[in-house]
């Protein structure tokens, strides 16, 4: 991402959309192309809303407050944070479908914006207000928490709605601002991996009742239990989803990804609810779930949605949802421990063409398994153990996740689909 092309994409969108809110997370680059953005949006006729600083989940809100058409919010990668990306919302908030985000690219990539005259530029707003008006509407009519203890790292991040949003709500909030040389997670949460590594240790000798770590654009989390130990991302996905469907009094249906692990299926209809499998990296209830009653979709990268709460997923919903599944049930570490996990390994392999490489792998899947299904990248199911391969929407990667009833059955599917997607040997991740 360079400021041309985040110039061509704000042209892009001001020609399609009359009102643009945008925002952008704290860092340097993302200001930089976010100025590029609204330059572009202006350059074509377009009405630009400026919030400045905010997460990302704050632009949803925005795009419903101030009547926008589209929200932008330009954000990095957690690492590394020259990654740069655009997240678009609808009018009402949602992240924008994959098919109107592809429609976009073909415009940018395409022919030359139309450009308005001299004397019918666009227009430049600025908003400040936007943060709080994010946090009243977070925190408006819920319950408060009497004595739950919170350490929340927020890194070097100017934006800090998570650990605003626990103090309104009662929680007694310790702040963690020495961790920026610390790493957070850029994809799937894993217990076993070493991250958020200064906020383990504060909370295992601490008093706390959990800490939670946040991306730098406000709407992925990382869970630590009141020991100090990382929750895996399936596990706190299995527990949301477990805590939703009993407070929803049951029958109701979960969205999670192919990725996610069979265990959070079990927890799940032991509750009394279904799970739809959808699409990865998109809005978890969109996709082949966005036709039926969700109630709570996640990923294992630590994104989680309650979608009759907000129409798009936020680290600071995510944290009331975890400071109240403490102080409805067990310890978070007593909650983890209820959620067997199933032997799981993944790993992610880089390739010059990730189409070219996935339509090989289907035909040469297709006469190694049986039944091959394509519907998000490959999935095979052998019963006692299964993959997904996929390619990554954001890297010319491809992803594969193999998980099975005991550690012999995944770890001999994952080297079989390893010689498949590449010769490089395999390595345990989880």
């Amino acid at each position: 991402m360079t400021a041309e092309l985040a110039l061509k994409a704000g042209r892009t969108l001001g020609n399609a959309h009359e009102v643009v809110v945008l925002g952008h997370d704290p860092r340097d680059n993302t200001r930089l192309l976010a100025d590029a953005v609204a330059m572009g949006v202006r350059e074509s006729g377009g009405t630009v809303h400026r919030l400045g600083t905010v997460a990302s989940p704050a632009v949803s809100t925005g795009v419903r407050r101030l009547d926008g058409d589209i929200g932008i919010a330009v954000t990095a990668a957690p690492d590394p944070s020259e990654d740069v990306g655009l997240k678009l919302f609808d009018n009402d908030g949602s992240r924008l479908s994959w098919e109107r985000q592809r429609h976009l690219v073909h415009h940018v990539n395409g022919a030359t914006a139309d450009l308005a005259s001299w004397d019918d530029i666009g227009d430049e707003r600025r908003w400040d207000d936007a943060t709080e008006h994010h946090l009243d509407w977070l925190c408006e009519d819920r319950s408060s928490f009497d004595d739950t203890h919170v350490v929340v790292d927020v890194g070097g991040h100017s934006v800090d709605n998570v650990a605003r949003t626990l103090e309104r709500l009662g929680c007694t909030v310790d702040r963690l601002a020495d961790s920026k040389t610390d790493r957070f997670p850029r994809r799937r949460v894993s217990p076993d991996e070493n991250v958020c590594s200064t906020l383990r240790r504060t909370v295992a000798a601490s008093d706390a009742d959990f800490g939670v770590a946040h991306d730098a654009d406000a709407d992925r989390i990382v869970a630590i239990d009141e020991l100090g130990n990382v929750i895996g991302g399936d596990t706190l996905l299995a527990l949301f989803a477990k805590h939703t469907v009993e407070t929803s009094n049951g029958d109701c249906r979960v969205a999670v990804p192919l990725e996610s692990s069979r265990r959070i299926e079990e927890v799940v209809e032991e509750a009394g609810g279904e799970i739809v499998r959808t699409e990865m990296d998109g809005t978890p209830g969109s996709g082949p779930a966005s036709t039926t009653e969700i109630v709570f979709g996640g990923e294992p990268s630590g994104v989680y949605h309650w979608p009759d709460e907000s129409p798009c997923p936020d680290a600071a919903l995510s944290a009331i949802r975890l400071a109240r599944l403490v102080d409805d049930g067990q310890t978070l570490s007593e909650q983890a421990e209820h959620v067997e996990a199933y032997p799981l390994y993944f790993d992610s392999f880089s390739v010059d063409n990730t189409a070219q490489e996935m339509s090989r792998i289907t035909e040469e899947a297709r006469e190694r398994f049986g039944d091959v299904q394509t519907d998000d990248g490959v999935f095979v199911d052998e019963g006692e153990a299964w993959f997904v391969v996929r390619p990554s929407r954001t890297e010319g990667d491809l992803r594969v996740t193999v998980e099975g009833t005991s550690m012999r059955r995944a770890k001999r599917l994952f080297e079989r689909v390893t010689r498949l997607v590449t010769a490089d040997q395999p390595t345990l991740v989880v």
